[in-house]
């Protein structure tokens, strides 16, 4: 709100400057008085929109393919070489590789500028080893904002995505605060000096699993506060100064936000994984407890611990994580009997292979011929395939496995039912 940008010959260029909170104008009075004359404060309608979808909250979770305890972090991140991404390209790859894909899923906005600087074909390529682990990645116009309600913290930089997440009562990292690069009066300046920051050179799940720990600071919270003064008024404050400036009758209708639509993004699923099973067995009963990770961005070549599978699914694998598979995962539904015995027979590193079948179990299988089938509702077919290769691992056949099994996944517990299909 300098001068530079607002007058022009000595005249203020705008007819009229809407401003979303009465500390702008302030502000403006004292960097530009003159332009302090046509300013209105008018509110923010992007966020009044984002306050009108607050109850749609769990649709754009199921939208996002967010599942039980599962988090959400999103990323964000403006434009310029001191933004987020300009910095820190590589923290996305980072935060992904160290988050267990059921405990969180990731997601990223960049701003529009960054798309439209290096191209949509650029930024998809930039983040492509990302996306294949599982990343959501907004698109350019939209989906952002239904991302923000989703989520379950904020990691970003001195953007307005990041202050509208504290003003939607999130928590939030800072990853970056070029404090040069803003009016350090403003509410943006004082949310990067009072917002806890994200160091890069230590461990990320620890620093994430404290900051969902923590409320937002009571000073944060006032902070974050001057998004607005006038929540859900913004399109009526701004239709009326509209119609004023072209002298016409407003309409009687009333102008209100209307709710954000449900995000058009790909779910997020990694094609390649590195599944950790930690069998029990106790009185008859068994559990396992299954941590997966995206491989992609952990390994090369096949996991050394033994306890770990390497499970890959047909949809788009690298040649290499074909062939060092421990488990084929065919997550599109359709016969799998057939399917199992030749894709175990065309790769012969593979221990287990596991396709959903048309009404909506798993069916896996080995090359000695042993199928069954496993249930468990709103279950990765990862992890149901991977508790079969532990069970394997630990010297059993296939069809020896027990009717019951708990699963313990991503916080929750779950049970898989077995049936035996075909025990040789």
């Amino acid at each position: 709100m300098s001068p530079e940008w607002l007058i022009h010959d000595g005249r203020v260029i705008a007819t009229s400057l809407v401003l979303s909170h009465p500390e702008q104008l302030d502000r403006l009075r004292l960097s530009c008085p003159q332009a302090a004359e046509v300013a209105v404060v008018t509110g923010d309608p992007a966020f009044d929109r984002m306050l009108a979808s607050i109850p749609l909250r769990d649709l754009y979770r199921d939208a996002l393919g967010i599942r039980g305890a599962q988090r959400l972090v999103l990323i964000s991140s403006t434009w310029g070489p001191a933004s987020l991404y300009g910095r820190q390209p590589d923290l996305v790859q980072r935060l992904r590789a160290e988050l267990p894909l059921d405990d969180y899923q990731v997601a990223v906005a960049l701003h529009p500028n960054t798309w439209s600087a290096h191209s949509p074909w650029q930024i998809r390529r930039w983040l492509e080893t990302c996306t294949r682990s599982g990343v959501i990645l907004f698109p350019a116009d939209e989906g952002w904002r239904a991302g923000l309600l989703a989520a379950d913290l904020v990691i970003g930089d001195h953007g307005s995505v990041t202050f509208y997440g504290a003003s939607l009562g999130r928590p939030v990292l800072l990853a970056e605060t070029p404090h040069d690069t803003v009016d350090p009066a403003s509410a943006i300046g004082k949310f990067l000096d009072a917002a806890p920051r994200l160091h890069r050179t230590d461990p990320l799940r620890p620093q994430i699993e404290t900051a969902l720990a923590n409320n937002l600071s009571s000073g944060l919270q006032e902070i974050a506060e001057l998004t607005t003064a006038t929540p859900l008024k913004s399109h009526s404050l701004l239709r009326t100064e509209f119609y004023r400036l072209l002298n016409l009758v407003e309409p009687d209708a009333p102008a209100e936000a209307t709710a954000l639509p449900a995000p058009a993004v790909t779910e997020g699923n990694a094609a390649t994984q590195s599944v950790h099973v930690a069998l029990e067995l106790e009185d008859g009963a068994v559990r396992a407890t299954v941590v997966r990770l995206p491989a992609e961005l952990l390994l090369r070549g096949r996991p050394s611990n033994a306890n770990t599978h390497l499970a890959v699914s047909t949809n788009e694998p690298s040649e290499t994580a074909l062939q060092l598979a421990d488990v084929i995962v065919n997550e599109e539904p359709g016969g799998a009997t057939t399917w199992i015995t030749q894709t175990l027979a065309a790769l012969p590193g593979a221990m287990v292979a596991a396709r959903l079948s048309i009404d909506g179990s798993w069916i896996a299988g080995t090359r000695d011929g042993h199928r069954v089938q496993l249930d468990c509702s709103s279950v990765s077919g990862f992890a149901l395939a991977s508790t079969a290769v532990a069970w394997i691992a630990a010297g059993k056949p296939l069809c020896s496995l027990p009717e019951h099994i708990d699963l313990f996944l991503g916080g929750a517990r779950y049970e898989i039912t077995t049936t035996i299909v075909t025990c040789l």
